[in-house]
């Protein structure tokens, strides 16, 4: 028996009604009683590695002031300053940062255990708790996008990084594992580009069912599912988001 934790990035439950996702919808759904949070808003690298520890940010010290580490003890001074910005300016600060001291970030990982700790677990990717490249890699694909990269380009290496994370996925459920995990960041990266342009948001999301109905297409009959989210994103044309700031992140 192996139960699959997808952790797709800024999966919306609005915008999934609104797309009517059914695909990530599954047998069952259910909001997550947040009980610690360290900034007005979920900050990606906390929520995930208190999803996998269990623990409060405070124990857990992945925080939004904590997340990224640098080469450079000043840099990672500073880096404790800037946490509690948004990503996008954090992102640009980064590039800011790395293209005049040829320093790059680090996403920061918690030392206590997590449950992909147990028996026959594994993990891909999962900010805050193991190999945070393919996150830096999607940040740094929203920050391409804003600085004017061809939509065609930014889909095609979004959704590139994308299939290999789902197709490790699918390949795990051939071996005998008890938990495998991995974060996928599309519909965030998505969610910031594509928060005043429904049909490309919603291109996306469509994609993004049709590969979950992959995974569970592959399911054998003793495994399970777990499709988590750490936030929503709101979006211009989503009514419930009038006068709120579009591309920013929601408790949805």
């Amino acid at each position: 028996m192996t139960v699959v934790v997808l952790a797709l990035d800024a999966l919306d439950a609005g915008l999934v009604d609104h797309f009517d996702l059914d695909a990530v919808r599954l047998e069952s759904g259910g909001e997550i009683e947040t009980f610690a949070n360290t900034q007005s808003v979920p900050y990606t690298p906390e929520v995930w590695a208190t999803v996998a520890t269990g623990l409060e940010p405070a124990e857990h010290g992945i925080t939004g002031g904590g997340t990224s580490e640098w080469e450079n003890p000043a840099l990672d001074l500073a880096s404790s300053f800037t946490g509690r910005l948004d990503e996008s300016t954090r992102g640009t600060l980064g590039k800011l940062v790395r293209s005049r001291t040829g320093n790059r970030e680090r996403i920061g990982e918690t030392d206590r255990e997590s449950m992909f700790d147990a028996e026959d677990a594994v993990v891909h990717n999962w900010p805050g708790v193991h190999d945070g490249k393919p996150l830096q890699r999607a940040w740094d694909l929203m920050n391409a996008v804003a600085e004017g990269m061809p939509r065609s380009e930014f889909e095609r290496e979004l959704f590139g990084l994308c299939a290999q994370q789902f197709g490790w996925a699918r390949e795990m459920l051939e071996h005998p594992v008890s938990i495998a995990g991995v974060h996928v960041h599309t519909l965030d990266a998505a969610g910031h580009a594509y928060a005043d342009d429904e049909t490309a948001l919603g291109r996306a999301y469509d994609r993004v069912g049709e590969i979950v109905d992959e995974i569970v297409a592959a399911l054998g009959e003793a495994d399970d599912l777990l499709v988590v989210s750490d936030h929503g994103m709101r979006a211009a044309f989503y009514p419930p988001d009038a006068g709120e700031k579009p591309a920013s992140h929601s408790w949805r």
